[in-house]
């Protein structure tokens, strides 16, 4: 992600927003991808997010509403979407993809029952792939785990706000319980009446941007200080 010369609008230095993208790194953090933009786009800003194919990262896609036939597309560039250390939630196809040691081991799959509601079954999914890479690696170093959730606006659309709400504070705080890095889409302009509703429970929001003939940008907003960074490419 180019953001070594991001600096927050009207600093001349890029020090402070450095800092504090050491500190999601180091303790963990929760991040709101938003803009109204294409699916390529959202593929691209996943695949960023996810971390460098060269990093020891352990990674969980959860898709509630992606009628991709290659969810691998997601995945960084070089990683094995059937490797030890990637975990696929496909929800509308009613599908997974988890590691080989999770199937033969005796960790306890989620099994899906008719009386819960697809956010429940979610959750479950992702609890138990963070439960998973958790305890085979003996406790996750920071920024090893890479949680992409996508997308929050079928959630919202199928699910009422607060139902939503919830499934979002539960999973951040797992997330954070192991110090990883995860990212909710929501694809929606930055300034959408839902955003703002949502952004609270969000230590970041990412907003992307993609102009005719220029490459896909972003901005972050971090409400800790009130600040917006200038737009930087993706």
């Amino acid at each position: 992600m180019s953001l070594q010369r991001a600096t927050f609008r009207g600093d001349a230095s890029a020090h402070e927003f450095q800092e504090v993208l050491k500190r999601f790194k180091s303790e963990g953090c929760n991040l709101l991808v938003t803009g109204a933009v294409s699916e390529d786009v959202t593929k691209h800003a996943t695949r960023t997010l996810l971390g460098s194919p060269d990093a020891d990262r352990k990674r969980v896609v959860a898709l509630s509403d992606t009628r991709d036939e290659n969810v691998s597309e997601r995945l960084p560039p070089g990683v094995d979407p059937d490797g030890p250390d990637v975990w696929l939630i496909d929800q509308q196809a009613h599908q997974r993809s988890v590691p080989a040691a999770a199937r033969s081991g005796d960790l306890d799959l989620p099994a899906g029952v008719e009386s819960q509601d697809d956010l429940t079954r979610l959750r479950e999914e992702i609890v138990a792939a963070i439960d998973f890479f958790d305890e085979t690696t003996g406790g996750l170093s920071p920024a090893d785990l890479r949680l992409s959730v996508a997308s929050l606006d079928r959630l919202t659309h199928e699910h009422e706000t607060s139902d939503v709400v919830r499934f979002a504070r539960s999973v951040g705080a797992m997330v954070l319980g192991v110090r990883g890095m995860a990212h909710y889409h929501l694809p929606r302009p930055d300034d959408d009446d839902l955003v703002d509703r949502l952004s609270s429970l969000f230590d970041a929001r990412i907003e992307l941007r993609k102009r005719d003939g220029l490459p896909t940008e972003q901005r972050w907003h971090v409400p800790e200080y009130g600040q917006t960074t200038d737009w930087v490419r993706l």
